[in-house]
């Protein structure tokens, strides 16, 4: 992933998780019958919020991993200058 579409990738994941959270408050309990498009909704919503929260996490580690080598690079800077 490049770092320039991080912003971009993390505004779209948490817009998709706010539209997750409010469609799942609106879903049909699974005990009350379901026709099935409501069946196809609620696999295609499931199916939403799991590539959002794998993108969410693939950030994360990103973030980890740059944080990490932003670290590295400032020791090394700091061992040159000693």
């Amino acid at each position: 992933m490049k770092v320039k579409n991080a912003a971009a990738d993390v505004l779209a994941a948490v817009s998709v998780m706010s539209h997750a959270q409010v469609a799942c408050a609106r879903l049909n309990p699974l005990s009350a019958p379901m026709t099935l498009l409501q069946l196809q909704q609620r696999a295609d919503m499931i199916d939403k919020v799991i590539r959002a929260r794998a993108k969410l996490q693939q950030l994360r580690n990103r973030a980890a991993a740059l944080e990490d080598a932003l670290d590295r690079f400032k020791a090394r800077r700091e061992a040159r200058r000693a």
